[in-house]
């Protein structure tokens, strides 16, 4: 009986923060899978609401022809984000764990990017795209020639670029903390063993960030895909429709166009993608003892 209290009692000490959290988020989602019931314009009252059930998710399926080249631009504005997030900030951890001075400092200043409103970086680097803009000042310098950011061809790279350089230090201050938080000993035994950095890395670094990596990845995953304030104050969703991810799309729907229920509905299926998508890093990370 005693050893079975034990194991309960971390639930038990979880349970408070777990409810209160869980309220707040289902009460929305909850909310939102209601609308998506409804045909509503939004400013109207809502006696004028009327309940049509699944027509909504059917129009999704069947008349959305924007929601398929959404869902390719989602994925790769969240691939490229997150996996080059993910690389930038091993490999510059990395580095950075080998500075033996200054490197406190240097791992406060990757904070600055992060703590600036994401609005604001958005609208910050929209000058920056500018033809004849500081991007494009090092882009001629180096190679010769300048971008037009504002194309098609590369406004969803650009936002790339500007989530990745606000949000990479994520990825940096968390691995750095990780790398100076493992033991020296299976270092120094693998150095006298004659191992090289690569083998080290691969046999004792990684192993050892498995479960921080999966943690950062399931983070940043759901950031991206929830991801809207740099898209919308760069580009918009535009030039066209080169810039427009699923939360763009429900932006234009709801609010723009002031179909609630169509909006409603678009979001119902972005939370469903967002839980399938994570739902295999939690399992991983669920199943593994590290």
């Amino acid at each position: 009986m005693k050893k079975l209290r034990r194991e309960f009692y971390p639930f038990l000490l979880v349970l408070p923060a777990f409810t209160y959290v869980f309220l707040w988020a289902s009460y929305p989602m909850f909310l939102t899978f209601r609308l998506s019931l409804y045909k509503y314009t939004l400013g109207t009252p809502w006696s004028e609401a009327e309940f049509v059930g699944a027509e909504n998710f059917r129009w999704l399926i069947y008349e959305d022809w924007q929601l398929v080249p959404s869902l390719i631009i989602t994925l790769e504005f969240v691939v490229f984000q997150v996996v080059g997030g993910l690389l930038l900030g091993l490999g510059i951890a990395l580095l950075l764990n080998r500075i033996t001075k200054g490197r406190n400092l240097i791992a406060v200043l990757f904070i600055i990017p992060m703590a600036l409103m994401p609005s604001m970086v958005g609208l910050t680097w929209r000058l920056f795209y500018s033809y004849d803009g500081i991007v494009n000042y090092f882009v001629e310098s180096i190679f010769g020639w300048k971008v037009n950011w504002c194309s098609t061809s590369y406004a969803l790279p650009a936002v790339i670029i500007t989530e990745l350089w606000q949000w990479t230090p994520f990825f940096i201050l968390v691995f750095f903390a990780a790398l100076t938080s493992l033991p020296r000993e299976p270092y120094e035994a693998a150095r006298v063993d004659g191992a090289s950095s690569w083998l080290i890395f691969k046999y004792i670094t990684f192993p050892s960030l498995k479960p921080i990596v999966l943690i950062t990845l399931i983070l940043r995953t759901v950031e991206a895909l929830r991801s809207f304030d740099i898209l919308y104050t760069i580009f918009g969703g535009g030039p066209g429709t080169a810039t427009q991810t699923l939360s763009i799309h429900i932006q234009q729907t709801a609010f723009t166009a002031r179909n609630v229920g169509h909006g409603a509905a678009l979001s119902s299926l972005l939370i469903f993608i967002t839980i399938v998508a994570i739902f295999p890093l939690i399992w991983s990370f669920s199943r593994r003892k590290y």
